[in-house]
């Protein structure tokens, strides 16, 4: 299954690709006819939008890559796994929130107000992964130890499915 978020980033992608060779050299042109550089906002401006550029270009060249590296088809679907959304009971705050396990830069389609994106890598995930509903797991944090209730899993594949 091919991921859904590979068109999405190469869409991006090309609309930066094309601002960067060709819209910011066109903006630059008209900054330095200008004059002056040393005092031509124009041309900060446009150098510093072209910085921008070049670093959202990076950003999702590295999310491309790595989305085009998880086989969706062996996701599991009975366990916290990459792409599920995990609400989870804070037993110490008596509160609930909901995580969404994603990559860095990711920002899917069925994320939901009130969601918070966690990125694969992150304590919350390392500690989240593999675990099931009604699973109860200690999350290490820098601001103390945390017990939580793991209430609900909706895997990446039900996700999905409604977008």
């Amino acid at each position: 299954m091919k991921h859904p978020l590979i068109d999405q980033v190469k869409t991006q992608m090309k609309k930066y690709m094309f601002e960067l060779t060709v819209e910011i050299p066109k903006q630059l042109e008209y900054a330095i006819s200008l004059g002056d550089l040393s005092e031509n906002a124009e041309y900060e401006m446009t150098k510093e939008r072209q910085l921008f550029v070049e670093s959202r270009i990076a950003q999702l060249e590295k999310l491309l890559n790595q989305i085009q590296t998880i086989n969706l088809d062996d996701l599991p679907t009975d366990r916290i796994a990459y792409g599920s959304r995990v609400t989870i009971a804070d037993l110490d705050l008596e509160e609930t929130r909901t995580y969404i396990i994603v990559l860095d830069g990711e920002d899917p389609p069925y994320k939901q107000p009130g969601d918070i994106l966690v990125t694969v890598g992150s304590p919350i995930a390392r500690s989240l992964f593999g675990r099931h509903e009604g699973d109860e797991v200690q999350v290490r944090l820098p601001k103390g130890v945390y017990e939580w209730e793991i209430v609900e899993v909706i895997p990446f594949s039900e996700l999905n499915k409604n977008t």
